[in-house]
């Protein structure tokens, strides 16, 4: 997916909702997550990259903007 396709449907998913993202690690694995965003609590250090709530392991991970292959929500 595009980085403006991914910011967009991110923006239209909002915080607090549940999706499913699927990307590719730095490694060159690839990861399907199911996680949702909370609201930001501090500056924004690197917009490139997205801070989520992994619903099933109940920890913070990230994923790189650019590394989405894609986004499912409901």
């Amino acid at each position: 997916m595009e980085s403006n396709t991914v910011k967009t449907t991110l923006e239209t998913i909002g915080y607090g909702k549940e999706f499913v993202v699927t990307f590719t690690k730095i490694d060159g694995t690839q990861r399907t997550m199911r996680c949702m965003m909370e609201p930001p609590t501090g500056p924004i250090k690197n917009p490139n990259v997205v801070p989520v709530m992994d619903v099933d392991k109940g920890a913070w991970r990230s994923f790189k903007v650019d590394s989405v292959i894609e986004i499912t929500y409901s």
